[in-house]
This record gives structure tokens, C-alpha cells and sequence, in this order.
């Protein structure tokens, strides 16, 4: 597209010129005003189309490098990002805790400090302290974890 553009710009410029008269006496300093500031925007637009072969050419090279990576067998299997991986909560660690409103249902902070190394990362908006009849119990808010992006590594 930018080649379009470039020779186009090219051509217009050199039927103009033929159009004009050319002088007898020498250039005047607002010709060579002129003249600078169209050989500088020239330059800006050959800076700007080189950068953006060289754009293409790395986007390119980093597709096809990604694309060798893997064997057959992993074409079609969706890839967890170690981002992901953090994300996956125990599910053992979902207990469900009497209280004298009903069950409620909570990922034990003692279990999860246990079996699963994150646990500093998650969201303190979600941590929540319950009263049961073995008395008070720390935990996170399961809706509140999912809602945050976090999921349990049980397959449903």
C-alpha cells in the first residue's frame, strides 16, 4: 500500500515540475527551503515503510517459531500458560462449614497454604471468616474466587 502511495506522490511531483517553467537565475532561499523540507519529508516516509518491513518481517519469524514448537500430538490440545496454572485452586480444599445461618461453602486458608504455593497471590477482598460450632474458621469466598478468575482443578 505504502509503494502505491510513494509512486504515486513520485508522479504527481514530476508532472508538476514539467508544468512549470524553469528558470534562468539561480534558486532563491525559499526554494531551497522548499527543497529541504521536501527531501526531509521524503526520508520520514522511506524511515517509516523500512520500519515497517522490518515489523512484518519479525512478526512473521516469531509465527513460524512458535509453530515448530510441539509435536503432532500437541496441535490440538489447548496450552496452559504458567499465568493459567497459578489460577487452578485444589478442589479437596473446598469444605463446606455449618454455621447457624446454613452450610457455607469456602476454600480453607490452612488447606490451601498446604497444597497450593500461591496462596499470598490471591485477592484479599475475597477472604472471609466464618463462625461454626468448632469455632471460627478462615477462608476464601469460592463466587467471590471465581469471579476473580480462579477455578478448581476438578473436572466437571
Amino acid at each position: 500500500m505504502m509503494k502505491s502511495i510513494i509512486t504515486g506522490i513520485t508522479a504527481l511531483s514530476l508532472t508538476l515540475a514539467t508544468v512549470t517553467p524553469a528558470q534562468a537565475d539561480g534558486l532563491d532561499r525559499e526554494d531551497v527551503g522548499k527543497l529541504l523540507l521536501g527531501l526531509v519529508a521524503i526520508a520520514a516516509v522511506g524511515a517509516v515503510i523500512d520500519n515497517n518491513q522490518r515489523r512484518d518481517q519479525q512478526s512473521t519469524q516469531g509465527r513460524q517459531n512458535n509453530q515448530d514448537r510441539g509435536s503432532w500430538a500437541d496441535l490440538n490440545r489447548p496450552r496452559e500458560r504458567r499465568a493459567e496454572r497459578a489460577r487452578i485452586l485444589p478442589h479437596r480444599c473446598l469444605q463446606t462449614v455449618e454455621t447457624r445461618f446454613g452450610h457455607l461453602r469456602l476454600f480453607s486458608e490452612r488447606c490451601l497454604e498446604r497444597r497450593y504455593r500461591h496462596v499470598d497471590h490471591l485477592p484479599r477482598r475475597c477472604e472471609v471468616r466464618v463462625y461454626s460450632a468448632e469455632g471460627p474458621r478462615n477462608g476464601f469466598d469460592p463466587l467471590c474466587l471465581r469471579e476473580q478468575g480462579y477455578r478448581t482443578n476438578r473436572r466437571q
